[in-house]
């Protein structure tokens, strides 16, 4: 979400991959950055930045983009809202869908982590109801974080039509700049969940 956030501000930043699947996070090189190994850090003059829905808004923030209105406190507050909703809810139900396989040797998706991924869609669903972006009529952050959520989950497999207004909002978010490059990480994932899967990634 952080290269979205980085393509759509129009910065130029200098960008390095990790692999954290052959464990690049976990190098000595790395973790003087970064001792938590956590992907991806930011690294402005002396500055340091985890996390990256913070990393989003420091960036915009600079920048001075409508991406992250500086002077309107409630659309502020309403992007804020949203980045937070994705960071626990969004994170939660990609992790406790793929971690398991990735991380434990489970060869099936268990169906509460199914039925985690049909609520997520559902809400954001309806969060789209009353307006054609996440935080109001025009684009911000909160979109560019929901959409590498959203694409990630797209990327299993699942069929958006089932969420019309989620469906619509996502066929519009996927000509922005950086789209494709995010989408690559998505599909990779898609792939290694694939291969280490007794059953079909989504059904």
């Amino acid at each position: 979400m952080c290269l979205l956030a980085i393509r759509n501000l129009g910065l130029d930043i200098e960008i390095r991959n990790i692999d954290i699947y052959k464990g690049e996070q976990n190098t000595p090189e790395f973790l003087k950055i970064n001792p938590l190994h956590q992907v991806p850090t930011l690294v402005h003059e002396d500055f340091t930045l985890t996390e990256s829905r913070a990393i989003m808004m420091y960036l915009a923030t600079i920048a001075d983009s409508p991406l992250y209105p500086r002077n309107d406190l409630k659309k502020r507050a309403l992007v804020d809202s949203r980045l937070f909703y994705d960071a626990t809810n969004s994170f939660v139900a990609v992790k406790d869908f793929a971690r398991p396989v990735l991380r434990s040797g489970v060869k099936k998706i268990s169906p509460a982590a199914r039925e985690g991924i049909k609520v997520l869609l559902s809400t954001l669903d309806s969060f789209l109801q009353s307006s054609a972006y996440f935080a109001g009529e025009e684009l911000t952050l909160a979109d560019l974080a929901i959409l590498a959520s959203v694409g990630t989950i797209k990327c299993w497999g699942v069929n958006l039509k089932e969420f019309p207004k989620l469906n619509d909002w996502f066929d519009r978010c996927k000509s922005l700049p950086g789209f494709a490059e995010n989408n690559e990480g998505s599909q990779i994932l898609a792939e290694k969940l694939t291969k280490l899967l007794e059953e079909p990634l989504w059904k």
